[in-house]
């Protein structure tokens, strides 16, 4: 449930799927929301999806050499394909670095070349995704996020997307198999949402918040 959103309906409730394997030559993620407006005054589209996969081919799985070295752990090429309800697909390839640390669970870097829906190769996009363990007395917590910053090129405005999350194991803490049952809350500021520029008349910049309750089966 998401609260304060702008361009979209200002409080929402949006069912997410997501997924992440990994294989002999890479991995791959996947994550799906559906999007409901709980405005019933609300004059745009009342519900709408996104859905993206992002397979990566790994050099070090690949040729068999693994390229580790200090805080570098593999450097891998990526393909960013995505779909939003009445628009055409988005293609981003680009090249990712894994990252190791001994704070993080992992710490990914991507650099893409977009080519968005109904455009061309118009823009460049920098991803981070990062996941942060973390405990105390009150129990096991981890904070997992991305940002993204496209750099505005070909008169198109630059964006910042930034979304934090606090995770909270409610699972082990009511005695269950830990690292399934998570409570949580979310931050999203952004800037120029979906590239369309912030004015007086028209605002993009956002600063929404939300709460969720998330299972993973695995």
């Amino acid at each position: 449930m998401q609260f304060e959103n702008r361009v979209d309906p200002r409080k929402t409730l949006s069912p997410i799927l997501e997924a992440f394997g990994d294989y002999s030559v890479g991995d791959m993620y996947v994550y799906s929301i559906w999007q409901n407006s709980l405005q019933n005054d609300y004059k745009g589209d009342k519900s709408t999806y996104y859905y993206k996969f992002v397979p990566r081919v790994s050099f070090s799985k690949v040729t068999g050499n693994d390229i580790s070295f200090g805080p570098l752990k593999d450097i891998l090429f990526a393909q960013w394909v995505a779909k939003t309800k009445g628009m055409d697909y988005d293609y981003f390839p680009g090249i990712s670095i894994d990252w190791q640390t001994n704070w993080t669970s992992w710490l990914r870097t991507t650099f893409y070349f977009e080519n968005n829906g109904n455009s061309s190769w118009n823009d460049q996009r920098v991803h981070i995704d990062y996941g942060i363990p973390f405990n105390n007395r009150l129990g096991d917590f981890r904070i997992v996020g991305t940002f993204d910053y496209t750099l505005g090129l070909h008169g198109k405005p630059e964006t910042i997307d930034f979304k934090p999350e606090l995770h909270y194991d409610l699972g082990k803490h009511l005695g269950n198999q830990p690292g399934h049952l998570w409570i949580g809350i979310v931050l999203n500021p952004i800037k120029n949402k979906y590239k369309i520029r912030d004015t007086s008349y028209y605002r993009t910049d956002q600063f929404s918040y939300g709460a969720f309750i998330r299972y993973s089966f695995f």
